[in-house]
């Protein structure tokens, strides 16, 4: 199966089932590719209230569980 990271867009394809910023290729999404600053963008459109020393990977999980 062929992952993509979702801090690095580094791809790999293994045998191994993947986690963490790893995710399917199939299951990538558009926001990965936002940098920090858009996604606090997008956060703070939605009025969700963040740490401001979060990385991406947190921010990208507060986005997407907020988007709906």
């Amino acid at each position: 199966m062929e992952y993509i990271n979702k801090e690095t867009l580094v791809t790999i394809e293994t045998d191994c089932e993947l986690t963490g910023d790893w995710v399917p290729v199939s299951e990538f999404k558009d926001e990965y590719r936002l940098t920090v600053p858009e996604i606090k963008v997008k956060l703070d459109e939605l009025g969700v209230e963040y740490d401001s020393k979060a990385n991406k990977s947190a921010l990208l999980d507060l986005l997407i569980a907020n988007e709906g």
